[in-house]
């Protein structure tokens, strides 16, 4: 994989694991950006051209979850992945709830982290084609530069995975996604029954396709998967 000097915001307390992250990141040819705060790492989020954040949860000061949160407001469409202990399941959904596009459990694999990173600066190829930055269905519009979807009623930002899913929704309005389908385009993962993760994300989207009173929203088809229907 070619990372094409994709700059890569590393937000870690403990220096053992940062400088061993930051030498395998420089290894494979992305440039690293440490911080050791979360209060810092938002800091450097917001004021440096960083293509991704590998933010820890439990950081001095400034929590991960905190920084995320606010990292997710200021700047939507910058993914994030959160580096969590097992024992911190709890946590891992509310990383979810605070904006983050992914999770990595420490002790983690380090080529999986590094394919995880991959996969999210390489997005999805059917929602990259040229001449379709904005799409435009009954109503919504998906604006994919600025990472917002907007309506008569006002616009709202919206994070990585949600514009990813809801680029592929809109791809085929109606069309009924397997979750299995969904997670491997959106997520590059194999899906897993037990993950709330797609589903975290789905409740996301509804809620902010409601507040800006969109005509459609996502439906559930139990144990199947989800579509773009009337709202």
């Amino acid at each position: 994989m070619e990372p094409d000097s994709k700059c890569i915001l590393l937000v870690e307390d403990d220096p053992t694991i940062s400088d061993l992250l930051a030498y395998n990141l420089r290894r494979v040819g992305y440039e690293v950006l440490q911080e050791s705060n979360g209060r810092a790492g938002l800091q450097a989020a917001l004021s440096h051209q960083v293509d991704l954040v590998l933010m820890d949860v439990m950081l001095p000061g400034l929590d991960g979850l905190s920084a995320s949160k606010e990292i997710t407001r200021r700047k939507p469409g910058l993914p994030i992945i959160m580096l969590t202990a097992r024992s911190e399941r709890e946590k891992i959904i509310e990383g979810f709830e605070s904006g983050a596009d992914d999770y990595v459990t420490k002790p983690f694999d380090l080529d999986v982290l590094l394919a995880r990173i991959a996969a999210r600066l390489r997005r999805a190829p059917a929602l990259d084609r040229p001449g379709e930055a904005r799409v435009a269905v009954d109503g919504l519009t998906l604006d994919s530069d600025a990472h917002a979807m907007q309506t008569a009623r006002g616009s709202v930002a919206l994070n990585p995975k949600e514009h990813d899913l809801l680029a592929l929704l809109l791809s085929q309005p109606g069309h009924l996604f397997p979750r299995e389908e969904i997670v491997q385009k959106v997520w590059h993962q194999r899906y897993n029954p037990a993950s709330r993760t797609l589903d975290v994300h789905v409740r996301h989207l509804r809620s902010k396709l409601e507040q800006i009173e969109a005509p459609v929203t996502v439906l559930a088809v139990r144990g199947v998967g989800y579509r773009l229907g009337a709202g």
